[in-house]
């Protein structure tokens, strides 16, 4: 069980106590965006930008997760913006024109 948080300070290295009865980890806020700079557009924080169907600037591909645009970082936003990602790419693709046989 969490009672409390430890850390200290980095300008006078004092250690502080906070009494605490639970925690929220957060563990990053910077997308892992990188090795797409110059193909799918990116805002300045590098998060894919991403219409309400999580389709990007490339017609046909989609993101979805913490990496994108969408608000609110967390495990269950992504997991519903994927769903409903796949749902928008599946949609694409039974819309497009399929090749001849």
């Amino acid at each position: 069980k969490v009672t409390g948080l430890v850390y200290k300070d980095r300008n006078n290295d004092e250690l502080h106590n906070v009494e605490l009865e639970g925690i929220f980890v957060q563990i990053g806020l910077l997308p892992n965006s990188d090795w797409l700079k110059g193909s799918v557009e990116l805002n300045r924080f590098g998060e894919i930008i991403v219409d309400a169907k999580g389709q990007t600037n490339i017609p046909g591909v989609f993101a979805a997760g913490d990496v994108t645009t969408v608000p609110y970082k967390q495990i269950v936003i992504a997991l519903g913006e994927g769903a409903k990602a796949s749902l928008s790419a599946f949609d694409h693709l039974i819309r497009s024109s399929s090749p001849v046989a």
